[in-house]
Formats: C-alpha cells, structure tokens, sequence
C-alpha cells in the first residue's frame, strides 16, 4: 500500500467517529481530493466514505455485542443520530441493531 494511501487509512482507522473530511484525508496523504478518492478505492475497493462507514458499523456492532445502549452506540461510533446508525446497520447486515442486541442477550 502507497504511503499516501496508509496516511489516510490511518487517520480513519484512528478514530472512525470523527468528523474527517476528505480535505483532511488529500492533507494527510499529500495527494488532491480526487487522487485521494481515486487512488482509495483502487487500493481496498471502496471510497473513503464508505470505508469511514464500515468502520463506524463495526465499532457500533463490538458495543451492541457488549450490551451497550443502541444510543450510546449510534453516538460513540459517529453517527448523527440512532436511526442513522440503523439505516447504515441494516444495510451492512440486513437486521436491526435492536434485533443484533436480542440475539447477544
């Protein structure tokens, strides 16, 4: 993986529940807006949004499975409200967060 697209998956990976843009992502990779876009997708076969997506899903499904509230969830993984995270959720996964939280209990 070039360096410029590492800096970048860094700083999603670091903290997915920031407000990243992809200014911030063309600043830390040295590369334009649409480089960072173009050479992002091509190396792990997804926009930087929808990467930063998938990793708030993920962080939000780990504190499902822990028992935490579906709110605290949705607002600890970055997402701007609880039924954002469900749109997200059910697209990834194809149930709700809340029948995700049954199914651990």
């Amino acid at each position: 993986m070039p360096p410029s697209i590492a800096h970048a998956k860094a700083l999603l990976d670091d903290d997915p529940a920031a407000a990243t843009t992809l200014a911030d992502l063309a600043a830390a990779s040295g590369l334009s807006r649409f480089q960072i876009v173009r050479a992002f997708s091509q190396i792990t076969g997804m926009t930087p949004h929808a990467y930063l997506v998938q990793r708030r899903i993920r962080t939000v499904r780990r504190m499902i499975a822990r028992g935490a509230p579906l709110a605290e969830a949705a607002f600890a993984g970055g997402f701007a409200d609880q039924s954002h995270m469900t749109r997200a959720f059910v697209r990834a996964y194809g149930i709700t967060p809340g029948a995700y939280a049954l199914a651990h209990n």
